[in-house]
């Protein structure tokens, strides 16, 4: 499996519309440029995924993440400069900036501004939206070794950002900011 090393060639790769294996704060992601669909697409086709199941999308900055929010109350502005960048996903309804596959239902997405430095690093540089899930197979437990991930996905798409995880033991906490109920803790 290919391995890279730095966020430049990781960001040329995700404009070629591959998939990249990338470390979190917790646990191993699979993820692509969330504005290609087939990029998309073959991410649900190696996760064995059902295509209605929404992603998380990591964006580059708080900044950028609200462009593709309605706009927020006071009170979830003040929740969102609280917990962002950080290790939390929000959930809330949707602009028309976002195309339809990566929306639910209820027009809303899952966004996540991530404290990671690897991942900063990346995103800054991509400068664009990312989908993110976890590393396994849809409904399985996400493996913990990079060699059991690359088993998995074996595919000339995809790529190792070779960088370690954060010291998280678990996936983001997920609030839906409508609500302030959390989905995930």
């Amino acid at each position: 499996m290919n391995k890279i090393f730095n966020p430049e060639d990781a960001t040329e790769w995700l404009n070629q519309g591959k998939i990249l294996i990338h470390p979190t704060e917790g646990v191993w992601g699979i993820g692509c440029d969330a504005f290609n669909q087939s990029a998309v697409e073959k991410v649900n086709i190696l996760k064995q995924r059902d295509s209605s199941k929404s992603f998380i999308l990591l964006a580059p900055s708080t900044q950028k993440a609200l462009q593709y929010f309605k706009p927020l109350s006071e009170q979830q502005n003040e929740f969102v400069r609280n917990h962002w960048p950080g290790h939390i996903t929000i959930i809330f309804t949707s602009t028309d900036k976002v195309p339809s596959y990566l929306k639910a239902e209820n027009n809303s997405i899952a966004m996540r501004v991530s404290n990671h430095k690897p991942i900063i690093n990346l995103l800054s540089l991509f400068n664009n939206l990312m989908v993110s899930t976890s590393a396994n197979i849809s409904n399985l437990p996400t493996p913990k070794k990079l060699e059991d991930i690359a088993e998995i996905f074996s595919d000339p798409d995809v790529a190792f950002y070779y960088f370690e995880n954060g010291k998280s033991k678990k996936p983001s906490s997920i609030i839906d900011l409508n609500t302030m109920e959390y989905i995930r803790e």
